[in-house]
Parts: structure tokens; C-alpha cells; sequence
């Protein structure tokens, strides 16, 4: 597929999907949600992402969503660990970004205004009205921020670059409403398991991007993969969550973590306004979706029973993290990067010294796994087959196995 990459799409991708980028969008201005009516009764809640938990519905002319789901303990538990994990990586940016100066810590959508099925919001005629007819049964709901999708730019370059040529895919794809909606899932774990074109089956709805894709296109799959690392000790050892089935993708944000100061304030005058600029969108990674996590108490658990509720979180999530049996040098990144922000999140919390140990505990487990899942895998360790979840399913059953000499190796670490 390489000698065949549209260079022009190549450029665009690599200028929109890196880290930090400020690119305009195209959307014109009074489709802004900041230049758009006040009275907001007549606009539709469009649904922008459906998953196993819920669906997200945009909410017009703010920069909020809501998330809607039949089951309430699993949006309940996705709005208290939204906000753990919003606070924790509030609480350690100052930290994490001096000692990784050129790196940012991730975001994650803060959460807001919960509501069960028994709430007042659903008899209010104007929120039900504006839901999508077959999704006005009630449910729980929670507002948060709104991840805005990559660019138009992006997402005309990624159809040119990975979607058929030749026939209408390609306008059937752009032409499709709900992919304006594109958020990047960064597959960094796995190869691209086809070499075939997508055809418009595939949606641009958390689009899933393989490492040698994104090696491919040219993008620093290293700041990626150290930033990922990052958010990962947040939630590990800040949070204490597991961060099962937990995505990391590129998104945009038309807003920043911390508030807006201006250092000439007292001798240059004001600027006409400073809401925020919907046109310029900042290229980014966010943590999203924790209904199934589950927290843990680093205090009160056993040093082998974290290192196995982390371990089975990270090994059986969708291949975000890189792989330590395949790509070695950015497994070695990844480590790295991991080991020290967890070290400097740990410190800062002084916790139990035994405690000190368990990310190092982890990183071994994580790579022994690694090692035989490769060994078990018969095609070549950068080809996924059909059958790959089946195949890392039977590999964690054969690991619990030797939980024992594990859980002997870790204590010994610690």
C-alpha cells in the first residue's frame, strides 16, 4: 500500500493527526455552536458514537454530549470514574509535564449533570423531544465534554489513503454523516490484519489506526506511544483504576485544560472576545469510557493481586498499548516513559514503600505475556489472523496457570 499512498493525503494526515497540531476547520461559521441560536428547543440530540454501554448525542450549540445507556450502574459507574480520572490527571499534570517537557498529559472528558431513568429531566418535554425517536425510552444519562472529531481535512485524507479507489466508495464514505464524526483509535499493539481496501462498511467512527498505518503515514508513533504511556500510570497509580476496555484516541479540543491568562493584561487592551475559536481545533490524545472499570486499593490488596487486575486489564483491552514481543524498540518507549511517570506519581504520593515496586512488577508480567503470545501465534508476529482474540483468550488461560511463580517473581521485584 505504501507505493501507492496519495502523498497529498499522506501531507494532510501528518500535519492533522500530530500531536499539538492547530488546524482550521472548515465548518462554516453560524454552524459554530457558539454563533448559533440561543433557543435551542428545536434542535435534534444527533447521536455522534454508539457503543456496548451507551450512546453519545450532541447537544447543539454548546460544547457538551450526553452519554445515554439502558443499564444505570454501568453509566454510574462511567460518570464516577470519568471524573476520577479527570481529576487524577488534573491533579498530576504540573508533575508529569515537567519532568516530560516536550509531552502533555492526556485528557479526559470531565462528566456532569447525572440523571437516572427517574429523573426529572426525562418529563421535560423539550430534552425527551429532542432525543432521536428510538432512543426516547428512558435511561441514565450523564452531559460531559465533548470530544470534537479530527478535522474535514483528516478525514478526507484518511478515505483517500485507506478506503477502494475507482468507484463510489470513497464519496459514499465522505457523503455519510455519521463519519463526520470521526474520532482515531491508535491500534499500537497490532499491524493492520488486512491488506485490502476498506470499502464503506468501514465506518470513520473510531476509526481504527494500526501501527505500521501510522508508521506508514509518518507520524512520531514515539510521542504517541510515550504520552499513552502517561495516561496509563495516571489511571494506574493516581486513580487506582484498571482501566479495562478504557480507548485512547487522537481527537480535537477547541478548549484548554487550564484557564486562559493573558501575561500583557494590565498593558495591552482585551481582545474582542475570548470564547473559543470552534475553527482552530488542537490535535490530541484523550482517555475515554471507564464503565468497566473498577478501582483498586493499592493499600489494602495484595502486591500480586494488583499486578494481576492491571495485567488482565491491559492484556485483554483492544491493542492500544505496543506490543513487547513485536515492536521492540517502542515497547522499550513505552516502558520507559511508564515506569518513570509512575515512579514520579508514586513519590509524590508517598504511599507504602512496598507499593513502590508494583509498576515494575506489571511490566514484567506484561512482558512475559508478550513473549508467549508471539510464541503461540503460528504466521508471522506482525500478521493478526480471525482468530487472534480467541488465540490471546487461550494464552491468559494458560498464564493463570502459573500465577504462582508469577505472583513469587513479583514479590521478589517488590
Amino acid at each position: 500500500m505504501k507505493d501507492t499512498l496519495d502523498k497529498e493525503a499522506r501531507d494532510t494526515l501528518l500535519s492533522t493527526l500530530s500531536l499539538g497540531t492547530i488546524s482550521s476547520s472548515t465548518t462554516r461559521l453560524h454552524d459554530t455552536p457558539f454563533c448559533r441560536p440561543s433557543d435551542q428547543n428545536a434542535s435534534t440530540f444527533r447521536d455522534i458514537g454508539r457503543g456496548s454501554c451507551g450512546s453519545i448525542f450532541e447537544i447543539p450549540g454548546t460544547p457538551y454530549a450526553i452519554k445515554k445507556g439502558a443499564n444505570t450502574t454501568a453509566i454510574w459507574n462511567d460518570f464516577n470514574l470519568t471524573n476520577l480520572a479527570y481529576n487524577s490527571a488534573l491533579e498530576t499534570m504540573g508533575l508529569i509535564e515537567y519532568e516530560f517537557a516536550d509531552r502533555r498529559v492526556p485528557r479526559v472528558p470531565k462528566a456532569q449533570y447525572f440523571n437516572t431513568p427517574d429523573s426529572e429531566w426525562w418529563s421535560l418535554p423539550e430534552n425527551v423531544s429532542r432525543l432521536p425517536k428510538k432512543d426516547q425510552v428512558k435511561g441514565a444519562i450523564f452531559h460531559l465534554d465533548r470530544i470534537w472529531p479530527v478535522v474535514q481535512d483528516a478525514r478526507q485524507a484518511l478515505t483517500r489513503t485507506f478506503f477502494k479507489k475507482g468507484d463510489h466508495t470513497q464519496r459514499d464514505v465522505l457523503d455519510n454523516v455519521e463519519n463526520r464524526d470521526c474520532l482515531v483509535r491508535l491500534y499500537f499493539g497490532d499491524n493492520c490484519p488486512t491488506a485490502k481496501w476498506y470499502d464503506s462498511s468501514q465506518s470513520l467512527r473510531n476509526f481504527p489506526l494500526y501501527l505500521d498505518q501510522a508508521k506508514m503515514l509518518g507520524l512520531d508513533v514515539d510521542a504517541y506511544a510515550e504520552e499513552m504511556a502517561i495516561g496509563l500510570a495516571i489511571l494506574h497509580w493516581q486513580a487506582q483504576i484498571d482501566s479495562q476496555d478504557t480507548e485512547f484516541v487522537i481527537g480535537t479540543s477547541t478548549t484548554t485544560v487550564r484557564g486562559t491568562y493573558y501575561s500583557d493584561h494590565d498593558s495591552a487592551p482585551p481582545p474582542t472576545s475570548t470564547s473559543d475559536d470552534f475553527t482552530q481545533r488542537e490535535t490530541g490524545l484523550w482517555m475515554l469510557d471507564f464503565d468497566k472499570c473498577t478501582e483498586v486499593d493499592l493499600e489494602s490488596c495484595s502486591p500480586s493481586e494488583v499486578v494481576q487486575k492491571y495485567f488482565v486489564a491491559v492484556t485483554g483491552n483492544d491493542p492500544y498499548f505496543p506490543h513487547p514481543g513485536k515492536d521492540v524498540d517502542l515497547w522499550s518507549t513505552f516502558r520507559d516513559v511508564y515506569l518513570r511517570a509512575s515512579r514520579i506519581i508514586l513519590q509524590a504520593r508517598r504511599l507504602d514503600w512496598a507499593i513502590a515496586g508494583l509498576p515494575l512488577a506489571l511490566i514484567q508480567r506484561w512482558e512475559k505475556w508478550g513473549n508467549m503470545d508471539v510464541q503461540f501465534q503460528d504466521d508471522d508476529p506482525f500478521e493478526r489472523g480471525s482468530n487472534d482474540e480467541e488465540e490471546d483468550e487461550e494464552d491468559v488461560e494458560d498464564n493463570e496457570e502459573e500465577d504462582d511463580d508469577v505472583s513469587e517473581e513479583d514479590d521478589a521485584v517488590i
